[in-house]
């Protein structure tokens, strides 16, 4: 086959006519031509096929880096951020001005890693949201803010007066190690989680080995012994394809892992960055003499008819406020602006309980009149249901892949009323299969936790419901 597609190259033609000949001048007939030029076009084909089997890899690569260098377009990221850790940062925190050193929100055991050290690393500088005197805006409680840097402070004075001049375990990480113990349900904890949770988990190990694949090689096994030069060399060619293979994959998972990286990054801080596309307006109320501050957005995702919003068909923002004390508003202002920041349901009433029961009922007088929650003291949830704890909870919170045991009691005329719908004690179910409004509850309770829950139609049947998450299974 390879004679008849190939003609021998014209290199070859003297050396073959002197092979005419035999000793007795007759000609050999028994020996043909050795076809050099057929076999290495046999092999060029191959070779290219090999060669370009590493090009979807190569384009991966290059479009990973565009993707990444355009994620840091967008979002106006800097590479090398012009910034000193001596810069004083004027900062306006929910209202209130802040004066910082740029090193002690960026730097040391604890603060270094988290959300905190990113947001003020400087390579988000461009996004910051600023008030009209410049200042770069927190919306975020300022009393959280103050907890967190005097953490900080501390620490660094107490490492600086330690004779190791290393770790001490008074160091900041311990806001967050408590906070954690307690389940974030002191007021401040959210915002600690929030600020000095690690922006990226610890790999368990170098995932790059797992990438290295079998190396590939043909056997000369029954091969003549003129040939097994071309094994040798083609083996040559498949470790190296292989060798290079090998570092593809290694720069492409170094690719994508840095824009993994800084999909991560963006997540962690964003709520707390002007959009994309534009500002957000800073707005205030003066209350009793005291300026509240939160950002636009956090009053775009109120409800329209939420007095917080609007009270009598005017704003609130920009106002004054005298009847209220400013502990009150700030709460009510903190409610939703963590909504904004991700919290979950329960994180996100925090502000809403009061430790002294007298002052609970002062502050539910307050946060009814302004819509943020009714005269009885129910929160309302996404689906419309509403509810208010008649009993804390003191263990773990469920997630979606739980099954849970509960006790639910349902009546159609209220709460312990006489026309009792049902009566189920230590019902075992999966959280995923649960009803939209059970399902929202049961998320954001803890062992032992009793709510009572008012349904927001007759779809649900029964509307009053009390229920007790028993436990986790």
């Amino acid at each position: 086959l390879l004679l008849r597609q190939t003609k021998p190259p014209q290199t070859s033609r003297r050396a073959t006519k002197t092979q005419r000949w035999h000793r007795g001048g007759e000609m050999d007939r028994s020996v043909a031509p050795c076809p050099e030029r057929a076999i290495l076009n046999s092999f060029h084909r191959p070779a290219v096929i090999l060669c370009e089997s590493l090009n979807p890899q190569k384009q991966e690569i290059t479009t990973t880096k565009e993707s990444t260098a355009q994620l840091k377009t967008n979002h106006r990221i800097a590479d090398t951020p012009p910034t000193s850790g001596k810069d004083v940062l004027l900062l306006n925190v929910g209202g209130t001005e802040r004066r910082v050193r740029r090193q002690h929100l960026t730097e040391g055991e604890g603060v270094e890693g988290t959300a905190l050290a990113l947001l003020f690393s400087g390579k988000f500088d461009e996004r910051f949201v600023r008030d009209g005197k410049k200042r770069i805006f927190l919306d975020m409680d300022c009393p959280a803010f103050d907890v967190i840097l005097q953490g900080i402070l501390e620490a660094r004075a107490l490492q600086q007066a330690t004779s190791e001049g290393g770790r001490d375990r008074n160091a900041v990480s311990r806001l967050l190690t408590e906070a954690d113990k307690r389940q974030h349900k002191e007021l401040h904890e959210f915002w600690i989680k929030k600020l000095l949770s690690p922006v990226h988990k610890t790999p368990d190990g170098d995932d790059t080995a797992q990438l290295a694949g079998r190396e590939q090689s043909v056997t000369a096994e029954g091969i003549p012994e003129a040939a097994k030069g071309l094994i040798t060399a083609l083996n040559t060619v498949l470790k190296a394809h292989a060798e290079r293979k090998r570092l593809l994959e290694e720069e492409l998972h170094t690719e994508k892992t840095r824009y993994d990286k800084l999909m991560t990054e963006i997540e962690a801080v964003s709520s707390f960055l002007a959009p994309i596309g534009g500002d957000d307006p800073v707005r205030s109320v003066d209350v009793c003499g005291e300026v509240l501050s939160t950002c636009q957005s956090t009053i775009d995702a109120m409800p329209e008819d939420m007095a917080l919003k609007r009270r009598n068909s005017a704003s609130v923002w920009g106002g004054s406020v005298h009847d209220v004390p400013p502990d009150h508003m700030s709460r009510l202002i903190d409610h939703h602006r963590r909504k904004r920041h991700g919290a979950s349901p329960e994180e996100a009433s925090v502000p809403l309980q009061l430790t002294d029961e007298r002052a609970q009922r002062a502050f539910e007088v307050n946060a009814a009149m302004y819509g943020v929650i009714s005269g009885d003291g129910f929160i309302e949830m996404p689906s419309g249901a509403r509810y208010r704890i008649v009993t804390d909870g003191t263990g773990r919170v469920p997630t979606n892949y739980n099954r849970v045991k509960t006790d639910e009691i349902r009546w159609f005329d209220g709460f312990d009323g006489r026309d009792k719908r049902y009566d189920h004690p230590g019902e075992v179910s999966r959280v995923s299969l649960m009803y939209e409004w059970e399902r929202e509850a049961v998320v954001s309770m803890r062992d032992g936790e009793v709510r009572q829950i008012i349904l927001p139609d007759s779809r649900f049947g029964a509307p009053y419901v009390e229920l007790r998450l028993v436990s986790i299974e």
